[in-house]
C-alpha cells in the first residue's frame, strides 16, 4: 500500500482541540489522525505527549466521563506550546469560547482525503467538550507546559555552572540567600507528589508565600545584568573592551545561572499550586490558572526588558569594535568572538524560555571594507595620536601606505 493510499485510508477521522491561548492539546480516537493534523500545520515535531500523571487535575472529579478522556487524551492526544506563527496556523478552524474561562475549543474533520482537514461543529459527541473535562485539560496543559520548561531550564543550568568561576559562584550563592531551602522543599514535595498522588496541607504551607522571595532574588539578577550592560557602554577603546569582555561573560553566565533557578522554582511552585487548588477548591481552578498565567507574563516581560538590553549593549560593543578595525586588525575579530559567545549564553537562556529576543549574526569587518570608510580613519588618528610610534615604527605612516597600496591594486586588476 503507497503513502497516499495509506492516507485516504484515514479518512472521515475527527480530533478536538483545545486551547488556553499559551497551548494547543489535539485529541482523537486515532493517534495517526491527531498526528496527520499536526503535520498539515507544521506543528508535529513541536508537539509532545502528555500523561496521566500531568492529568492530574482533570482525574480530580469522579465523573466517569472525565476518567475515560483523560485516558483517551493520555493514549492518542499530544501537545504543542504555540508561537505567534502557530497560533495563526490554527486560527482558521475558528476556535470558540468554551464558556470555561481563557480556553476555546473547536473540533475537525476530514472529508475524502487526510490530507484536507475542515473545521465541524461542536456536538454532543464532543467527548472534551464537557467543561470540567476542559478546565482540567487547561490546567494540565499549564502544568505540562511548566515541567517541560523546568527541563530544559535544568539541562541549561548543568552547562552555566559547568565552569562558573568559584569565586563569582561564591557572589551568586550569597545573593541567593535562602533559596537553596526552598528548592529542598521542593524536591521533597515532589517526591511526596510522586509516591502518594498529591500534597498535603501541611507540605503546601511550608512552600506557599515563598514565590515573593525567589521573585525578589530573581529581580536582584535582572538588575546585575542590566549593570554588566551599562558598564559595556563606557568602553569605546577596542583594547579596552577586549580586557573588560572575558569577566563580562563569566559574569553574565553567573547571573543567568541565578535566573534560571529562580524561574525553575516558580514553575515548580506553580506545578503543585494548581495540584493543591484541584484537591481543595476546584471550582477556583481555573481563576488560579489565569492568575498564575498573568503572573507568568509579568515575569517573562520583566525578563525580556533585562535582555534587551544587555543584547543591545552587546551589539554597539561590537559595532564599536568594528569602527575601528584599522588600528587594531587583530583586536576587532577577538572582540567580536567574545561578545558573540556571550550573546550566544543569553540566546541559549531565552530559547529555554521561549522568550524571544532580536538576534542579527555579528561579523567583523574585513579590512578592505574598513579602509573604505572614513569613519574608520576619522577613529585611527583619534586613537593612534597618541601612539604614532610602536616598537620605534611609526604606526598611523605604516597603516596609510599599507592601505594605498591595497586600494591601488584593486583599482588597477591584470587584464583576463
Amino acid at each position: 500500500m503507497s503513502v497516499d493510499d495509506a492516507e485516504e485510508s484515514e479518512a472521515t477521522e475527527e480530533v478536538e482541540l483545545i486551547s488556553d491561548g499559551e497551548h494547543l492539546l489535539v485529541v482523537g480516537d486515532d493517534r495517526r489522525a491527531v498526528e496527520s493534523f499536526l503535520r498539515t500545520k507544521g506543528l508535529l515535531e513541536r508537539a509532545r505527549d502528555i500523561s496521566l500523571q500531568q492529568l492530574g487535575p482533570a482525574l480530580r472529579s469522579s465523573a466517569e466521563l472525565v476518567k475515560t478522556v483523560s485516558e483517551t487524551v493520555a493514549n492518542s492526544g499530544l501537545w504543542v506550546k504555540l508561537t505567534p506563527e502557530s497560533a495563526e496556523a490554527i486560527k482558521e478552524f475558528g476556535l470558540t469560547d468554551s464558556g470555561v474561562p481563557g480556553v476555546a475549543y473547536a473540533m475537525a474533520g476530514t472529508r475524502g482525503s487526510i490530507k484536507e482537514w475542515l473545521r465541524i461543529d461542536t456536538t454532543v459527541r464532543a467527548q472534551a467538550a464537557n467543561p470540567a473535562v476542559l478546565s482540567g485539560l487547561a490546567g494540565a496543559l499549564s502544568q505540562a507546559a511548566r515541567q517541560q520548561e523546568v527541563a530544559q531550564l535544568r539541562q541549561l543550568l548543568e552547562t552555566l555552572d559547568e565552569k562558573l568561576d568559584q569565586v563569582l559562584r561564591g557572589q551568586r550563592d550569597e545573593i541567593l540567600g535562602d533559596l537553596a531551602g526552598i528548592e529542598r522543599e521542593l524536591r521533597a514535595a515532589f517526591t511526596t507528589r510522586k509516591m502518594e498522588g498529591a500534597i498535603d496541607a501541611l507540605t503546601w504551607s511550608k512552600l506557599s508565600g515563598t514565590s515573593l522571595e525567589i521573585r525578589q532574588v530573581r529581580a536582584k539578577a535582572i538588575l546585575k545584568l542590566g549593570g554588566i550592560a551599562d558598564d559595556l557602554k563606557q568602553y569605546n577603546r577596542v583594547g579596552e573592551l577586549n580586557a573588560r569582555l572575558p569577566q563580562a561573560k563569566e559574569e553574565v553566565q553567573m547571573w543567568l545561572s541565578t535566573v534560571t533557578r529562580c524561574t525553575t522554582a516558580l514553575n515548580e511552585i506553580a506545578i503543585l499550586e494548581l495540584d493543591h487548588y484541584a484537591a481543595i477548591a476546584p471550582d477556583q481552578v481555573d481563576a488560579k490558572r489565569l492568575s498564575l498565567y498573568s503572573s507568568r507574563q509579568d515575569d517573562q516581560s520583566e525578563l525580556y526588558d533585562g535582555i534587551t538590553v544587555l543584547m543591545q549593549r552587546m551589539d554597539e560593543a561590537a559595532a564599536t569594535a568594528n569602527q575601528n578595525k584599522i588600528i587594531h586588525i587583530k583586536g576587532v575579530p577577538t572582540a567580536i568572538r567574545s561578545i558573540d559567545d556571550t550573546r550566544g549564553l543569553v540566546k541559549r537562556f531565552s530559547d529555554a524560555l521561549g522568550v524571544e529576543v532580536d538576534w542579527d549574526s555579528l561579523d567583523p569587518i574585513r579590512w578592505r571594507a574598513a579602509i573604505r570608510e572614513w569613519r574608520q580613519w576619522k577613529n585611527t588618528f583619534a586613537e593612534g595620536g597618541s601612539q604614532v610610534w610602536q616598537k620605534g615604527k611609526p604606526v598611523l605612516t605604516t597603516l596609510a601606505i599599507s592601505a594605498l597600496v591595497t586600494l591601488a591594486r584593486d583599482k588597477i586588476k591584470p587584464a583576463k
